[in-house]
């Protein structure tokens, strides 16, 4: 029992403080989201991503193909930056709410980029058919609302939103470095509990797992009993 605590509170440490992460808001039309990237899992993708914000490369871009149920893609600005290579970690997964790069096939993506409305596991590296799967980058750390109704706009027969989804503006606002274990909003609701590959936990679990709310809040969270 004691090993076991011991070893939960070094996953702690490691998990909120040698892995800080770097914060995002996309401001649209429609609402305000912010995005927690996880810059050191995948540092390529993230900064990549980060270097495009920085250039203001995002401000005025749509999100150009909607598919309610499924995600919500856009960053397709010009002129498009040069492909990277795909980056993977195992520990995650196309789930509800995470933000992973478009692409046309392998080592493809550029700068476009879809935010997950649902679970879309079949996407992940390991799933097959193994082509042109899609790396995970970050969350949504709030804002998932904003999402779930961008999802629901109305689309035409190729999927473009009749009325544009605007990034206005996309902005680098922070690093994040602790876990929130006790939040004190006590009006919203927990309506899954998920491990970072998708799967259903236990809220009590001891690993790293993902909270996601009725408000529109994803949270990391770990618990030690």
């Amino acid at each position: 029992m004691i090993k076991k605590l011991i070893l939960t509170l070094v996953l702690i440490f490691n998990f909120s403080f040698s892995q800080a992460q770097t914060q995002v808001d996309i401001f649209t039309n429609y609402g305000d989201i912010r995005l927690e990237l996880f810059d050191s899992l995948v540092p390529i993708t993230v900064n990549n991503f980060v270097d495009l914000v920085n250039q203001n490369f995002y401000d005025g871009v749509i999100f150009h193909r909607v598919i309610n149920n499924f995600m919500i893609q856009g960053g397709d600005g010009s002129p498009a930056p040069p492909a990277i290579t795909d980056e993977f970690d195992s520990t995650l997964s196309n789930v509800q709410g995470t933000i992973s790069m478009a692409n046309s096939g392998p080592n493809t993506g550029t700068c476009q980029f879809f935010i997950n409305l649902v679970d879309n596991t079949y996407l992940d590296f390991d799933q097959a058919p193994l082509s042109s799967k899609h790396p995970v980058f970050g969350y949504a750390l709030t804002g998932f609302n904003i999402v779930q109704t961008i999802g629901g706009v109305q689309t035409n027969f190729n999927d473009v939103p009749y009325v544009d989804v605007v990034m206005d503006s996309v902005r680098v606002v922070g690093v994040s470095l602790a876990v929130d274990i006790n939040s004190s909003n006590k009006k919203r609701k927990l309506l899954k509990v998920i491990d970072f590959m998708g799967r259903a936990v236990k809220p009590n679990s001891s690993l790293p797992q993902i909270h996601i709310y009725d408000n529109g809040q994803i949270e990391k969270k770990i618990s030690i009993f």
